[in-house]
């Protein structure tokens, strides 16, 4: 999977554990109306031709590019790419290395972080921090979140960073869950666990306001936890615990609006999935002949909306326009969220991924001659066709106004403008 311009994954969290995989402002809403009206003008007298061969699509033109090293960690935040590698050692201690003083050519306690604009791929600055396994970076207003991760991905510290200047703002030793649009955030331990880094926390949780790093109010879960933070008026900390106890919070005060129950399920940042004004949970159906059922609860009291039979067990639902959907090979799944009522749209039978940081707006293909097609309207059945890359791009990752792939050598960035 490393070779392909980006993960399979059709899961939009929803909360960011310091990945780039949402953009920060504005609001999610907002965000994808956003993106419908900078590309509806390009795409819409563009036709995908492809029955797996060709697209009528022009071919995306690099406009910059930025040279890295084939170990590098990659992110882009709204406007800015950032590149992560070992720390050079300096020129003092590198003379020195003969007598013990250096033992290579980097600095083994520091990773240097640069900040490139997008889309001119111009450095804005460069910073040292402590060194990690790997670096990643999310958008909040003018700052950027950077994300430590050990070598089970596990987040192990978070530091806020000036956009413009590269100046650190403040800096914690945990992970700091947000979603687009709220400048408050939950910072919280994630556990490890055989399902991965990321799927549960535990002990103390901290709301702090994100321009500062200051702590809000804090509460403490008996065991483990799954933490959300839901973007409404006004914003929530939603708390699943491990016994199926959920608590929904004012996430700037930290005041209890709701409390309930809801059944034995496997737990994890994608389910229950929470939206707006509610929830929907996969869990077993007790009911014979079935297997699992999707329950939706509201965010008032945790109360029971509806609940009905799942018929799309073997895929992960994303956020379409206020309902909630998921891609498959063979087209869309999509459940309205007032009813529960589920329905199917055929696509082509080709498989279309998302990019990361595009909110599952752009999306992408392999073509059988390794070119990449990409298209817009990534929650419908049929995307609108932007273009394609060049033979070998891989590891794309979606800005506000540019789209960055690593090369097939894995050596350079090349940096293409969205419309």
């Amino acid at each position: 999977m490393s070779q392909r311009p980006g993960e399979w994954v059709v899961i939009e969290l929803g909360t960011a554990h310091g990945s780039v995989d949402e953009e920060q402002v504005p609001g999610s809403r907002h965000r994808r109306r956003s993106w419908r009206s900078r590309l509806a003008a390009t795409t819409g007298a563009l036709v995908l031709v492809c029955g797996g061969a060709a697209t009528a699509s022009p071919p995306f033109r690099p406009t910059a590019a930025v040279p890295v090293e084939a170990g590098s960690s990659v992110s882009v935040a709204g406007d800015l790419l950032l590149v992560a590698d070992p720390a050079p050692v300096p020129a003092t201690l590198a003379t020195s290395a003969a007598g013990g003083t250096a033992g290579g050519d980097a600095d083994a306690g520091l990773v240097e972080l640069r900040g490139y604009d997008l889309p001119s791929g111009a450095e804005r600055w460069r910073l040292r921090l402590p060194a990690a396994m790997s670096q990643s970076a999310a958008r909040v207003g003018d700052l950027v979140l950077v994300a430590s991760r050990d070598s089970i991905r596990r987040q192990t510290g978070t530091t806020a960073v000036d956009a413009g200047t590269g100046e650190v703002r403040w800096n914690r030793d945990d992970a700091v869950l947000t979603v687009p649009g709220v400048g408050v955030g939950l910072a919280v331990d994630e556990v490890r666990s055989a399902s991965g880094a990321g799927r549960r926390v535990s002990g103390r949780i901290d709301a702090i306001d994100l321009a500062t790093g200051r702590t809000l109010w804090h509460t403490r879960v008996p065991s483990t936890a799954v933490a959300h933070v839901v973007a409404r008026d006004p914003a929530l900390a939603v708390l699943v615990l491990d016994s199926g106890r959920t608590e929904v919070h004012d996430l700037v005060t930290g005041a209890l609006r709701g409390v309930g129950t809801l059944p034995p399920a496997d737990y994890a940042p994608d389910n229950p999935r929470l939206v707006d004004d509610g929830l929907v949970l996969r869990h077993p159906d007790s009911r014979p002949g079935r297997r699992s059922a999707l329950t939706a609860y509201n965010l008032d009291n945790v109360g029971l909306e509806w609940s009905r039979p799942d018929r799309a067990r073997d895929v992960s639902w994303a956020d379409c326009d206020g309902n909630l959907c998921a891609r498959t090979p063979d087209g869309i799944w999509t459940l309205d969220l007032d009813n529960g009522g589920q329905a199917f749209v055929t696509g082509d039978g080709l498989p279309w991924l998302p990019v990361r940081g595009s909110a599952n707006q752009l999306v992408f293909r392999l073509l059988p001659d390794e070119r990449v097609a990409v298209a817009s309207g990534g929650t419908t059945a049929a995307p609108r066709p932007l273009g394609t890359l060049p033979a070998g791009s891989r590891d794309c990752r979606a800005g506000d106004t540019a789209l960055v792939c690593r090369g097939g050598d894995g050596h350079q960035l090349a940096i293409f403008s969205l419309p």
